[in-house]
């Protein structure tokens, strides 16, 4: 490592995990660094075989312009998803692709038994030879609730209050463990490899048994005094509602919009008019709602006017590029969105609003867990033991093609 910066190196690897393909002229540009400082730092990352030539192209000098990418198999990351009513857990290569995924039912509510993460962990590690499994860098957890200073975890969902996770989850893995929220891991999901791809500023709302924004500015997440940043469940909409959030407090946006709350309201207003709807789930109500249900369309709607009031809010507070929305609206697009967006343009300020870019994520419930697996990856190109593990010459086993079980 004495020969070339880390800087150069985390420039370079953070650049191509994020684009994928880029030739020595794009590297330059993009990163600001010397023509001299680029050509050696490729040298030294092609010859230990962490970044690969994939082609060339024509350019205008007559001399063939080099594509560079990462080296699917120079290294691999562990992400853990510990929000909703199950874990899941997946194995990515270097940039990113999932290789192998392993999920672990959990009762809501009741204490999470630590060592199911050390089993979702140990049946991803099943899946490389002994070679392979030296090149796993680090594991990146995405986590509901509150983390404290001292590292201690409160989640509702996992039945802890105040439990050690660091500590409790590093006794059965050898590897080191970074932690982020999971509004954060969304966003930088969508930010790496989503639809807010190529822009500086963004916002992600989750809207499932809670609601919550994630945001970035400049190209970075945004985490506040106490890592609680986006906590836009527990706005007021209407200080004058009946309605009581699960916080305590009455006319929290979750209160109008959240996924178990649109089903309460659906249940109450119908009870007397319609037998059958003790069971409901999210997707019936959007379902009843295109059948032209009157009380299902009138409770998206009134959801929908709800999350764009809040959102409102947020764009002319930061003044964002996009909006990607996720979660349980993803498959209520064609519902929701009109009137979210409406709403939005109704309560910002023109200028604000006016290139504004409002969407729905792509990714799936594979967000959080390649977020935090970006989130291994990214702590650990900030760290010399691991950027030098990352970058240590490949053996010719480590090539070899892991099963692919990511389907």
């Amino acid at each position: 490592m004495a020969t070339v910066s880390e800087v150069w190196l985390r420039s370079i690897l953070q650049l191509l995990y994020q684009r994928r393909t880029l030739t020595r002229t794009e590297i330059l540009e993009a990163t600001g660094l010397n023509p001299a400082s680029i050509s050696q730092a490729l040298r030294w990352l092609l010859h230990r075989g962490t970044l690969v030539k994939v082609g060339e192209l024509a350019s205008n000098g007559g001399r063939r312009a080099e594509v560079f990418s990462l080296n699917a198999e120079a290294a691999y990351f562990i992400g853990v998803d510990l929000e909703g009513l199950r874990i899941r857990f997946a194995l990515t290569n270097m940039p990113g692709d999932i290789r192998y995924r392993w999920e672990e039912d959990l009762e809501f509510g009741q204490p999470l038994d630590v060592k199911k993460l050390h089993h979702g962990i140990r049946r991803l590690l099943a899946e490389l030879d002994p070679t392979q499994r030296q090149r796993v860098i680090a594991i990146g957890v995405s986590y509901p609730g509150t983390l404290d200073e001292k590292g201690e975890l409160t989640a509702v969902n996992l039945g802890w209050h105040s439990f050690p996770l660091v500590t409790e989850l590093t006794k059965g893995v050898d590897l080191p463990v970074f932690l982020e929220p999971d509004k954060h891991s969304c966003i930088l999901a969508e930010r790496w490899f989503g639809r807010a791809q190529n822009h500086r500023s963004g916002l992600f709302l989750i809207v499932e048994r809670g609601i919550g924004l994630g945001i970035f500015l400049e190209g970075k997440p945004v985490e506040g005094w106490h890592g609680m940043t986006g906590e836009i469940g527990h706005c007021t909409i209407d200080p004058n509602s009946a309605l009581q959030c699960a916080c305590g407090r009455k006319g929290c946006l979750e209160a109008y919009a959240s996924s178990p709350n649109i089903v309460r309201l659906y249940q109450e207003e119908s009870r007397r008019k319609l037998s059958g709807v003790a069971h409901l789930r999210i997707t019936d109500v959007f379902d009843r709602a295109r059948q032209g249900d009157a009380t299902a369309i009138k409770v998206v709607n009134q959801a929908s006017v709800a999350l764009g009031l809040g959102l409102s809010h947020a764009v002319n507070l930061i003044n964002p590029e996009i909006i990607v929305l996720g979660g349980d609206v993803v498959s209520a697009e064609d519902l929701m969105l009109p009137v979210i967006w409406e709403t939005i343009r109704k309560h910002t300020w023109a200028d604000l609003s006016r290139d504004l870019k409002l969407t729905v994520s792509g990714l799936g419930m594979d967000i959080r867990v390649k977020g935090a697996a970006s989130l291994a990856l990214r702590k650990s190109l900030h760290s010399s033991e691991l950027i030098k593990k990352i970058t240590s010459t490949m053996m010719p086993s480590s090539a070899r093609r892991v099963k692919k079980h990511a389907g």
